[in-house]
């Protein structure tokens, strides 16, 4: 004899089935008619596959007119002509920018040098000053001056 429990289940399971309908009680109206609403056409089966229609069409572009070869031509020899002039504008302001920065260290050399000189010069000078105002004393410190004088290794 089966156990309580299987029995149990069998019920539930039963129960269950008649809820969800997946289990129709014979006799029912709407399953005996074909539904409330009668078809007019046979039931078609679901698992028949299409047949097919038509293909997918082919796009086939027109052919280019000749005169649009012609102005492609033209149109890139103007892009080719200002592309040349833009790159020989760019040579230019390249070769004056490297002029000027030519001249400009040329003049900050000159102006170094100058000042060099004014420099030796000004040593110069004041080596003459000092050795005018004390002449026996070698290099020893100037009386009143806050300063000692500082020999010059050049």
């Amino acid at each position: 004899m089966p156990s309580p429990r299987f029995l149990r289940l069998g019920a539930i399971g039963t129960l269950a089935a008649l809820a969800a309908g997946c289990v129709a009680v014979p006799g029912d109206p709407y399953y005996d008619a074909g539904g409330y609403y009668p078809s007019p056409a046979p039931a078609v089966t679901v698992y028949e596959r299409p047949g097919v229609i038509y293909s997918q069409p082919v796009y086939v572009p027109p052919p280019r007119p000749v005169w649009r070869d012609r102005d492609d031509w033209r149109e890139r020899q103007w892009r080719d002509a200002r592309e040349r002039e833009r790159r020989e504008a760019e040579r230019h302001r390249e070769a004056d920018r490297r002029e000027a920065d030519r001249r400009r260290d040329a003049e900050r050399r000159e102006a170094d040098r100058r000042q060099a000189e004014r420099q030796r010069e000004w040593d110069r000078r004041r080596e003459q000053d000092q050795r005018a105002e004390r002449p026996n004393r070698g290099n020893q410190p100037v009386p009143g001056r806050r300063y000692a004088p500082t020999p010059d290794w050049r």
